[in-house]
């Protein structure tokens, strides 16, 4: 059966680490994914502003140069003579201002003089000659009557758009005495538009108060169509301002036919609107490396965390390991393994501590054998003698005893052969854990020890009606091992597949030769073991707490002494078993060369 847990610690280590590799992992790669988010968001936002910004600043900024054209023309048109009267300026006079207009600003085209009945009096133009005509009915001279400068509609020619301004000429008294009219070209301002960009491809729109293009870049659409109505325009002629913060900002243009990030605004006075364009491919540009950047960053901090994480786990983890260690080689009886952590903290110390009380163990376990071994040598004089005297009364002709006392001293001198048992079972292993047991290895025929052993336990395999067969190799059978603690073994074991069967059962013995090694097995249909007996057969001791088991008159010692003795020997035992069906115990001795 998979040991699915023992799979989980193989892959991923233990759960500590694992708990610690969390830790690091909540610890640090949670403030990074944080921190490159905020990061991400604020680089994000601080860009959607500055882009913003330089939008905005470009619409003001071409405004206020349209304000100022405006501005400046309509100041150059604004005369005012040296008279009092409320005459008219004579013709020579008007012919001189009309050509110092047209030489001193190249915007005009045209430029007339309208006396107070609507009638032109005076007109020059940039190119070619023109008729006087009345144009009393018309808003330019209206609005000047009334003491206004005025500004036309843009109107659109081949030679580009044009808007007509007119002004009053007053007199000293600031009475209006005649109208001065021009005919003016925006192409001064379509430049500057045209010029303007933001970035590598932005760029700029320019609409007049219907939503006619006056001036825009590119080829996609020509001056004066009529854009009025998309929606955006609308919107900006109506007085909504749009600063690309908002989600309705970043949109597809219609005249480029990419995605951009857009602001407007109406140019107040004149009532026009200017927008601004800029492809989010270029807006973004430098964003976007930001982005990357911050992004790289972030997945390669994580990067390293996951990777570091399980380093600086295993770096906690390996003192406790080696604490674990030590432990379980305490377990096992061995006081001499010694921690060793160099952590220069509580752990180091904790080490140290370890360390004490192993050599605190040791002491307390050398004492405990040392009291054993004295122990079981002393307990053996006395039960010696009781077994001595108890025989002389048994063999002495001259002991009269009743069948009553011969009874009594029968069941005192099976119970001091059990004292006597436990008593050199105990010595034994007081011997073996003292390091006093004795071995001496030389070269043997197992197959003689096995012959031997099976002689003298057959009136026991008899009793119980037991057939034990014995399979003899036919390749040689010299091992190295002590005679007579061979002997002990096979006995031991031999004797425990007899005790723990069934009257009529079958005991096997046969041997296998592997990677030099004999290997001898004692098989058995008896009793077999459960899984929770099987953990526990070499323990000091131990014995089935089962019905049938009990009746059996054992120490618990046999097996544990058997198992040292095989070790010290340079072999090593094992067994399987199952309830109910029988058990098959396992020895292995190296094979002389």
């Amino acid at each position: 059966m998979i040991n699915f847990h023992y799979v989980y610690k193989v892959i991923f280590g233990s759960e500590l680490r694992n708990k610690f590799i969390l830790f690091f992992i909540i610890l640090a790669v949670f403030p990074v994914l944080i921190l490159g988010s905020m990061s991400l968001y604020l680089v994000d936002l601080s860009h959607r502003y500055d882009v913003s910004s330089l939008e905005m600043q470009l619409i003001d900024q071409k405004i206020e140069e349209i304000r100022k054209f405006f501005a400046d023309t309509a100041g150059v048109m604004e005369l005012r003579v040296g008279f009092t009267q409320r005459s008219e300026v004579d013709i020579e006079s008007q012919q001189f201002i009309l050509t110092g207009l047209l030489e001193e600003n190249r915007s005009f085209q045209e430029v007339s003089f309208i006396s107070l009945s609507g009638q032109e009096t005076a007109k020059k133009l940039r190119h070619g000659e023109s008729e006087l005509v009345d144009v009393s009915r018309l808003p330019k001279f209206k609005n000047a009557l009334e003491g206004k400068n005025f500004i036309g509609d843009v109107y659109y020619t081949l030679a580009g758009p044009f808007v007509t301004l007119s002004s009053p000429v007053r007199n000293r008294n600031d009475e209006i005495i005649q109208i001065l009219s021009a005919k003016v070209s925006l192409s001064q301002i379509s430049r500057s538009i045209e010029s303007s960009r933001l970035g590598l491809s932005g760029y700029l729109i320019l609409l007049d108060k219907d939503g006619v293009l006056i001036s825009y870049p590119g080829k996609e659409i020509k001056t004066g169509a009529d854009l009025s109505g998309l929606n955006r325009i609308k919107k900006i002629l109506t007085g909504d301002i749009f600063d690309s913060l908002g989600k309705e900002d970043r949109y597809f243009s219609f005249l480029k036919s990419v995605p951009v990030v857009g602001a407007g605004k109406k140019i107040p006075g004149i009532e026009w609107a200017m927008l601004a364009e800029w492809p989010l491919e270029d807006a973004d540009s430098v964003i976007r490396d930001v982005r990357n950047q911050v992004a790289r960053l972030t997945i390669f901090s994580v990067m390293a965390v996951l990777l570091l994480a399980p380093f600086f786990a295993s770096r906690l983890i390996r003192p406790i390991n080696d604490l674990k260690l030590g432990a379980q080689e305490i377990e096992r009886g061995n006081f001499e393994r010694q921690v060793e952590i160099k952590t220069r903290d509580e752990l180091e110390e904790l080490g140290l501590a370890f360390n004490q009380m192993a050599k605190g163990l040791k002491r307390l376990q050398e004492l405990k054998n040392e009291f054993v071994f004295i122990a079981a040598h002393e307990l053996r004089t006395p039960v010696t003698a009781v077994k001595g005297y108890l025989s002389m009364l048994f063999d002495s002709e001259s002991a009269v005893l009743s069948t009553q006392a011969k009874k009594y001293l029968n069941i005192i001198s099976q119970s001091n052969e059990r004292l006597i048992q436990l008593v050199n079972d105990i010595l034994e292993i007081a011997r073996s854990e003292a390091g006093r047991m004795q071995i001496q290895v030389s070269l043997t025929d197992i197959k003689e020890s096995v012959r031997a052993i099976l002689a003298e336990i057959k009136p026991l395999a008899d009793n119980k009606k037991i057939e034990i067969t014995y399979e003899e190799a036919t390749s040689p059978t010299i091992v190295l091992a002590d005679p007579m603690r061979l002997k002990e073994v096979i006995t031991n074991f031999v004797s425990n597949a007899i005790k723990y069967n069934n009257e009529g059962g079958l005991i096997k013995i046969y041997h296998e030769i592997k990677e030099n090694m004999l290997i001898t097995n004692i098989e058995d249909n008896g009793f077999g073991m459960s899984q929770e007996e099987q953990n526990h057969v070499f323990e000091k001791f131990f014995r089935a707490d089962t019905g049938k088991i009990k009746a059996i008159q054992g120490t618990g010692l046999g097996l544990f002494i058997t198992k040292e003795l095989v070790e010290k020997m340079n072999g090593k035992v094992w067994f399987k078993s199952e309830a109910g069906k029988g058990t098959t115990f396992s020895f292995s001795l190296s094979i002389a060369s």
